[in-house]
C-alpha cells in the first residue's frame, strides 16, 4: 500500500491505496470488498477502482479501499481484495460535498451487503469447519 493525497481521510471515508501494475485493470467502478491483510482476519469494505475523475483529470487507475471500523496503519503490508459485489460506475461529481454524500450512500449499501449476505457466509463457514472441534 502507499501514501495517497489523504483526501478519503479528509472526507471522514480513509483508504488503503495500492497502485495498479496495469494501465488498464479488467473491471472499475466501486464494488463491495472483502480484503485480507497479513496477519488479520478478513474485513468488510467498499473500493473505488478506477481513475477518479472527480479529483483528477487523465488520472491513473488506483484500488482505494475503505474498510469499516479499521483505523490502523497498514503501509508497507501485503492486502488481498476479494470483489463480492458492484455498486456502481465511477462517476464524475461536481464537488466534494456530492462525492462525500455518494460515499456514504455506497458504504450504507455496503454495509448492507454483508448484513442480507450474513447467513450465506455463516453457511459457507459451517461447512467449511465442519469436523473442527474448538
Amino acid at each position: 500500500m502507499q501514501h495517497g493525497d489523504g483526501v478519503g481521510r479528509q472526507l471522514g471515508f480513509p483508504t488503503a491505496n495500492i497502485q495498479l501494475k496495469h494501465n488498464r485493470p479488467p473491471l472499475s467502478g466501486i464494488f463491495v470488498v472483502r480484503a485480507h491483510i497479513e496477519d488479520m482476519p478478513a474485513m468488510p469494505g467498499v473500493a473505488s477502482l478506477g481513475v477518479r475523475p472527480t479529483m483528477k483529470q487523465n488520472g491513473k487507475p488506483v484500488l482505494e479501499v475503505h474498510l469499516f471500523n479499521f483505523a490502523q496503519q497498514i503501509y508497507n503490508r501485503h492486502m488481498h481484495v476479494d470483489f463480492l459485489h458492484k455498486l456502481r460506475d465511477e462517476a464524475k461529481f461536481p464537488d466534494l460535498q456530492s462525492l462525500t454524500q455518494q460515499i456514504a450512500l455506497d458504504v450504507e449499501h455496503a454495509r448492507a451487503f454483508f448484513l442480507n449476505h450474513r447467513d450465506t457466509e455463516t453457511q459457507r463457514n459451517s461447512k467449511t469447519n465442519s469436523g473442527v472441534i474448538a
